[in-house]
């Protein structure tokens, strides 16, 4: 019995590497081969965890071609099983292969597969937020980089939905503002939604060019009707307080004592530009300024107007710059009660990736990689002598 018998590499191959690939392979056709909705992941990130099953292998893999070169080294064919007696190659592999699987199927249950459907009723606490965002031609001005659209939809994503303070189950509606109003999403808890929605908007979202901020909060009050009585209720103007037309200030002040809706303005803008900045034509880099019976359109921010709107009504005022301060102010709000939703969610399946892992581990720990009987090996003189 040589090296290659004691540790026959087809076994080892075969176990430490062929089986937890094809694991993988049959993992990933039955990824193919289902629709895409009814199977999610937990963690879809970590699927290079998956990787570790067979580099663990290859490891094992690798320590066995070491030892086959370290007894050819130290003995002869004649004496290598005499030191190796009680070895039984094929359980010992068999034993690493168990170790190896278990580790490749404990790495499936941390990407954690989900599917099949339930229906989950969750009660949603939290405030309602309408953000009002303007979306007049003069958001195209360029005195916040990349221009005061962009930078409003930037400071969005990054403070209402992606910042720690105020990731709770808040339900947020998105309505983009110019000379008329048009809602692009109603109250939701849907956040991922609410970024797509915010995504999308440019100059032109609205119907009507223009101003109107007293329409849009008159529009804002509308969506806060289905509000529980004792909800706190935010409206979040961005804009840069151009106004054509009605009276922000009094419809603020209305919103707030009528029906309890906060207003928070935000200055879309650079205040020190006394004089204003060019408005462009478009938003794509054009350096060309909008003309307007053959003058160039200016746009400056009015910080007055939009301090007194939220004054009147119970809120705050910030620039675009210290937004997150109001953002500050609106998650120390008191939460209520806001709905009770319905929502359909995919069974997670993790549980059964992580039993099989603990009874194959339990499997390795209880079989024996010794031989029962050594009757079967070569013996020595002496010891055939004996057994006579």
């Amino acid at each position: 019995m040589k090296s290659r018998v004691l540790y026959p590499m087809s076994h080892w191959f075969a176990w430490a590497v062929l089986v937890p690939i094809a694991l993988i392979v049959i993992g990933v056709l039955a990824f193919m081969s289902v629709d895409r909705a009814d199977l999610k992941f937990d963690n879809p990130k970590l699927w290079w965890v998956a990787s570790i099953g067979p580099l663990a292998g290859m490891v094992v893999l690798y320590g066995v071609i070491r030892r086959r070169r370290a007894l050819s080294g130290f003995a002869s064919a004649e004496l290598a099983p005499l030191l190796a007696s009680h070895m039984n190659p094929p359980m010992q592999s068999l034993r690493q292969g168990l170790f190896v699987i278990a580790l490749t199927l404990i790495a499936a249950g941390v990407i954690g597969p989900r599917w099949g459907l339930y229906l989950e009723e969750q009660r949603v606490y939290g405030v309602d937020i309408v953000v009002a965002l303007d979306v007049s031609r003069s958001m195209l001005a360029e005195d916040v980089a990349p221009n005061r659209l962009a930078r409003a939809k930037e400071s969005i994503r990054q403070q209402l939905i992606e910042r720690a303070v105020f990731q709770r189950a808040n339900r947020m509606a998105l309505m983009a503002f110019a000379g008329s109003t048009s809602l692009r999403l109603p109250l939701t808890t849907d956040h991922l939604a609410f970024k797509s929605k915010l995504q999308a908007l440019h100059v032109g979202s609205a119907p009507r060019g223009g101003t109107a901020i007293a329409r849009a909060i008159e529009t804002a009050t509308d969506l806060f009707a289905k509000s529980p009585p004792d909800a706190s209720r935010i409206l979040l103007l961005l804009t840069d307080g151009e106004d054509h037309e009605g009276d922000p200030v009094e419809a603020a002040r209305i919103a707030y004592e009528e029906h309890n809706i906060h207003t928070y303005t935000v200055g879309v803008g650079d205040a020190a530009r006394t004089v204003g900045v060019q408005v462009p034509v478009d938003g794509a880099g054009s350096h060309k300024p909008l003309l307007h019976d053959g003058q160039i359109v200016f746009s400056k921010l009015h910080e007055a107007e939009l301090i007194k709107t939220a004054q009147a009504g119970g809120g705050q005022y910030a620039p675009i710059g210290q937004f997150h301060r109001l953002v500050d102010a609106m998650a120390a709000m008191r939460t209520a009660e806001l709905a009770t939703e319905t929502r359909v969610r995919h069974k997670p399946q993790y549980q059964w990736f992580i039993a099989a892992a603990l009874i194959l581990l339990a499997m390795e720990t209880m079989m024996s990689d010794r031989r029962k009987s050594v009757s079967t090996l070569p013996q020595r003189v002496w010891q055939q002598e004996v057994s006579s």
